[in-house]
């Protein structure tokens, strides 16, 4: 099967790229922009003629469309830009897998929900609070109006949670940029308001290689539920955790003194965040995928790099 991977340089795309290119059933195309290096495929996807260049020359079977600006904050600053890669290259990509026949896997969030009414089910009504969510959104409905057609949909929605992993630096992510606060020991106020449930990049892409195989072997997993639907699989992260929380358990992790931080029940500043958006996992589990990464023991190996002398 010929795959198509987009933001392979991110932070879940690395992952992904090093699962998938271990497959011997898969011939993959990993693309990025800003941070392409070989054996990447530098492309701006936001230019559709790039697109159609990469599906001439890839010619894909599957696309994983995990390429996306996912900080709520930048969003708000820039919101031409991220609309440009969130809501147009979406549609592009989904237009360009119609005409050449690919299916497009479409990695999206839990912000979708506003965080009121947990669990949220595949079918939960969607109401997102922020830009962020809203573009995602709309990317989701891109991509169902492009390949959402009859009971054999060419498309299927992957919501997924916050992500932490191996980064290159600490701010990569909005888990390990809690840990700049383990360096710099400040008396300092922590949110302590809302529920996260953080996956580890291994676990999604585990999920995301379930999909494929359903793909692959034709699954009624991925017939459409209802007219005008995409099936749609939705991932959390076993426990929930506040962002005081997970820097407790970084400190725990690591063996250090975190009494500088005290929690903060008040919702966080900048782009408003749902409150709790906890999903319901069933359907990615009928598939075989179960989380196998806890956060607590994990998260001292992804930030003690960055704690060496």
């Amino acid at each position: 099967m010929n795959l198509l991977l987009t933001g392979a340089s991110g932070l879940l795309g690395r992952a992904l790229y090093a699962k998938l290119s271990r497959r011997n059933d898969l011939a993959l195309t990993a693309v990025a922009y800003s941070r392409a290096a070989p054996p990447l495929v530098k492309a701006d996807i936001r230019d559709p003629e790039a697109i159609e260049r990469l599906f001439a020359a890839a010619k894909p079977d599957f696309v994983v469309h995990a390429a996306a600006e996912r900080r709520p904050d930048v969003v708000d600053k820039d919101p031409a830009q991220a609309r440009a890669l969130n809501v147009a290259a979406t549609g592009a990509m989904a237009a360009a897998c119609a005409r050449h026949g690919a299916f497009l896997l479409y990695i999206s969030t839990d912000y979708v929900f506003d965080g009121t009414n947990p669990p949220y089910h595949p079918d939960s009504p969607v109401h997102p609070i922020n830009e962020y969510g809203a573009m995602k959104l709309e990317g989701e409905r891109c991509v169902a109006a492009a390949l959402g057609g009859g009971n054999a949909p060419l498309a299927a929605v992957l919501r997924i949670p916050i992500l932490y992993g191996p980064v290159e630096r600490l701010e990569e992510s909005s888990v390990s940029e809690l840990a700049l606060l383990l360096k710099r020991r400040e008396p300092c106020a922590v949110e302590h308001w809302a529920s996260r449930y953080p996956a580890h990049v291994d676990d999604i892409s585990a999920a995301i290689g379930k999909i494929i195989d359903a793909f692959a072997s034709g699954s009624p997993a991925l017939a459409a539920p209802a007219a005008g639907r995409l099936p749609t699989f939705q991932l959390s992260g076993p426990r929930p955790y506040t962002k005081y929380e997970m820097l407790m358990s970084m400190a725990r992790a690591l063996g250090m003194d975190a009494s500088f931080a005290r929690p903060n029940a008040a919702p966080p500043a900048g782009a408003p965040r749902p409150k709790d958006c906890r999903m319901d996992t069933a359907a990615i589990e009928s598939l075989g995928y179960k989380p196998a990464i806890d956060f607590d023991e994990t998260i001292g190996s992804v930030i003690a790099p960055f704690f060496q002398a």
